[in-house]
């Protein structure tokens, strides 16, 4: 919240020394440190070179900058990362291409005062800072260019106008960038002063209208400065015979707050080899530090060092030495929990040294160089030639490293660095990226106390059901003890690097465990197996997000993953190792999801197999192929109950899985905060061990009701074939589109009594056959579905025709999309021949 000293104006300030030279304003010189920022906007041209960023934090460390904002970054996706100890935020295309593209670059000290960065477009992104008493908001901006339609423009100004309603009026706005918009000089209005540069141009006009509509006042209009220190671009043509030089890039900033801005100036000696020169504004601000609630991480990967395994190991033995009686769970888990926490502080802090960078200081030198002779062209070629052959030559001995690392991570089977190594030589270790998200009504939504509020009322919406009253107590009780070699089994099988839940007890640790502690363990899961008392930390669920496609806005467009406590993973395990074999055997042998010995491989084998039979013999094939609306979240409670009882699970196991469905409750993480809890009634959980199992026994009962005494399907074998399922994934089958639509209606009443629905946009029609004869339409739920030729099923291309030309191209062009992506890696002559022939198998 942005306290901007106010300033008696005459709209004037005097001018100021060279970046890094003397201030000589009287004003100045009495402002206390920490009340004086410079923001700054300038258009890079691309910063997808190599050295360009470096070059860039090099100039706005010289130049005492603060925040920069920045236009035509051309980086793709959104997202944020730390370069020499400057936070840079970034936002751009959504398809992958480098171009257009904004970013705000911030010192560290500075990137502590932000609350909130939304990633509008590929042209406009808000960095929300703290500060104090007010907010200050920041939107850096990139606008068409003059030969863009005027359409595009208007999309432009409008998704600014968009942000800027929603943005608090009391606080302190500034927009700035690349404008594309030639104001001239001479005072038109409020908002634009008298001292611009040049002749106005239409999209000036366009910009002024923005300006006034919204009360931004253009500030570098505002200060009567020489033209060297107003133009922001200069032309190719430019020469010192003939001066082509405009000024299209502004800062803006909210009319109440115009004061606040004591000098806007651009400063031309800046070089980093483009044809904008940077314009910055000095502003009286108060900023304050924002505490955000940061996931504490732990560098685990230590544990592989056999030495310090064996250290934690007999530390945490020691920390369990007086473990509580596990007659009372809650108590003795909260005991591991602890113990745990106290290790990982003492033993696996992450390693705060600073990542080694390829850049070196004779370059950053030759670039410093470079800016000096900027005016002399023939200089200035010699010294860019002399970084690009330097870059080229520091990269090569960067990569000569991390192949050196490759190979000594290979050499002690650490698949996990030698994977995250690849990833980096090949460019593709994930940045933290970063999105927006938008309400049912497509508005977007900016304040995190909203996206907080707009998620839990999600979770609401999509877990709430009326369910019947839990099953009442078991008098007969059934169900063996959980022996000591069960743990033992099912600790094995747990894999190491999976998300902790809100216990913060990784499965690393509880490979630890031995001896007399695994028979502890056994003892707490034999107490609640055996009450079927389940302890509250294990009720509790953190939810986690990740988008289902790219550029992923609306709540319903992410997939929401459950993070559970390990040690109920664990006793799962066991519970699952007694459950599956009854289930399993419930199952139909036309289920291909969530099995041993089968996957999606034969569903696609047995899809296409059956098509082209059917082609070959004439015989056609009406299919339908049906998407259901959440189907995992939206399974009811209690039928899956009632499924389970007439299964014959035993009675303790059934007590176990309904009381863990039934008083569960979950948070959704969102930047290291929490919703509010939220009441989960029906779904299974995404990232259960049980929840696959049970969601195929439960979709089973649902086809075997709507389908089983029909006589409709295709014939094989005098048996009939009427579906192909993959978990939710069902492909229905008929002879006629009549005995289609027949089924089609029984599987939607059936489905809707076990709270299971259509997604009509998604589910589709088809026909395989040789005839010509149109087929009859196909209906759901009073919709018309889609006839296709093709469809993609389980990653596949599947079509009427059985055309594998197409999914044979797809298919190269992936293996060729994914070999480009890791050519870096096979042509480094650094690694040896095996080890490039493995990784080849792994990839």
């Amino acid at each position: 919240m942005a306290m901007l000293a106010m300033k008696s104006a005459s709209g004037v300030s005097p001018s100021f020394g060279s970046p890094g030279g003397t201030v000589t304003s009287p004003d100045i010189r009495r402002l206390r440190q920490g009340e004086k920022i410079k923001i700054a906007t300038w258009n890079v041209k691309t910063m997808n070179q190599t050295g360009k960023i470096q070059n860039n934090i090099q100039e706005v460390t010289r130049m005492k900058i603060d925040i920069l904002g920045v236009s035509e970054m051309r980086w793709p996706g959104a997202g944020e990362t730390n370069i020499q100890e400057h936070q840079v935020y970034y936002s751009g295309t959504d398809n992958g291409k480098h171009e257009y593209g904004v970013g705000i670059i911030l010192t560290n000290k500075m990137a502590k005062s932000v609350k909130n960065f939304i990633p509008i477009s590929k042209r406009v992104m808000l960095l929300q800072l703290n500060a104090s008493p007010v907010n200050m908001n920041i939107l850096q901006v990139y606008a068409p260019t003059a030969d863009k339609a005027d359409e595009e423009v208007f999309e432009f100004y409008q998704s600014i106008n968009e942000i800027l309603k929603d943005l608090k009026q009391e606080d302190v706005t500034i927009v700035m960038g690349d404008l594309n918009a030639k104001l001239g000089s001479g005072r038109t209005s409020e908002v634009v002063g008298a001292w611009g540069l040049g002749e106005r141009n239409p999209r000036g006009d366009e910009l002024e209208i923005f300006a006034e509509m919204n009360k931004l006042v253009v500030l570098n209009t505002w200060f009567k400065l020489p033209p060297r220190k107003l133009y922001t671009w200069k032309s190719p043509m430019d020469s010192p015979n003939n001066t082509v030089r405009n000024q299209i890039d502004y800062i803006m900033v909210n009319k109440r707050f115009r004061n606040s801005c004591i000098s806007v100036k651009t400063y031309p000696g800046a070089d980093i080899q483009s044809d904008h020169v940077p314009l910055v504004g000095i502003f009286k601000v108060k900023m304050k530090r924002v505490n955000p609630r940061k996931h504490k991480t732990y560098d685990l990967r230590q544990l592989k060092n056999e030495t310090v395994r064996a250290s934690v190991r007999s530390a945490l033995k020691d920390k369990m030495e007086n473990k509580p009686d596990p007659g009372n769970p809650e108590v003795a888990l909260e005991h591991l929990q602890q113990a745990v926490k106290e290790v990982k502080e003492e033993y696996l802090k992450p390693d705060k040294r600073k990542k080694k960078s390829w850049m070196t200081d004779d370059i950053l030198a030759l670039m410093e160089q470079r800016r000096i002779v900027k005016g002399k062209a023939k200089e200035y070629k010699e010294i860019q030639t002399v970084i690009r052959r330097k870059i080229r030559e520091a990269k090569d001995n960067e990569k000569q490293e991390q192949c050196l690392e490759v190979e000594y991570y290979q050499s002690r089977y650490d698949d996990f660095n030698v994977h995250r190594k690849v990833k980096e030589i090949t460019g593709r270790l994930r940045k933290k990226t970063a999105g927006k998200l938008v309400d049912d009504d497509g508005n977007l939504v900016i304040s995190k106390e909203e996206q907080k509020e707009l998620w839990e009322n999600y979770l609401k919406q999509l877990f709430s059901d009326t369910r019947g009253r839990q099953e009442p107590e078991i008098a007969n009780e059934e169900g063996p003890i959980i022996l000591v070699e069960e743990i033992e089994t099912a600790i094995k099988q747990t894999k190491d690097g999976k998300a902790a839940g809100l216990d913060q007890v990784q499965a690393e640790f509880l490979k630890l465990l031995d001896g007399e502690l695994v028979h502890w363990l056994a003892a707490i899961f034999n107490n609640i197996y055996v009450s079927g008392k389940i302890p509250a930390e294990w009720l509790r669920s953190e939810f986690i997000t990740l988008p289902k496609k790219p550029g992923a806005k609306a709540c319903g467009e992410y997939r929401t993953i459950s993070l559970m406590s390990h040690v109920l993973k664990l006793f799962l395990k066991v519970i699952h190792r007694r459950i599956y074999r009854v289930c399993e055997e419930q199952i139909a042998p036309n289920q291909f999801g969530f099995l041993n010995a089968v996957g999606t491989r034969e569903a696609l084998f047995s899809v296409q197999v059956l098509f082209q039979k059917c082609r070959d013999v004439k015989c056609d094939v009406f299919a339908c192929l049906i998407d259901y609306q959440k189907a995992f979240d939206r399974v009811k409670h209690q039928k899956m109950m009632d499924i389970l009882e007439h299964t014959g699970l035993d009675s303790r196991d059934r007590r176990i899985i309904s009381n863990l469905y039934w008083n569960q409750s979950a948070v959704l993480r969102i930047d290291g905060d929490h919703t509010e809890q939220v009441e989960i009634q029906r779904g299974v959980r995404q990232g259960c061990i049980l929840s696959p199992i049970l969601f195929n026994l439960y979709s089973e009962h649902v086809f075997r009701e709507a389908l089983q005494d029909l006589e409709e399907g295709i014939s094989i074998n005098g048996l009939k074939l009427n579906n192909l399922r993959y978990a939710d994934d069902t492909v229905l089958l008929a002879e006629n589109t009549h005995d289609l639509q027949n089924m089609l209606n029984k599987v939607i009443n059936v489905s809707r009594e076990y709270g299971l629905s259509l997604n009509t946009k998604k589910t589709k029609f088809m026909v395989v056959t040789k005839s010509n004869v149109p087929a009859e339409d196909l209906y759901a739920e009073g919709e018309k579905l889609e006839k296709v030729e093709r469809y993609i099923y389980l990653g596949t291309n599947v079509n009427n025709s059985m055309d594998y030309c197409a999914e044979i191209k797809i298919r190269v062009e992936k293996a060729r999309s994914s070999f480009q992506k890791i050519k870096k890696l096979f042509t480094c002559r650094d690694l040896s021949i095996d080890l490039r022939v493995r990784m080849l198998k792994c990839y």
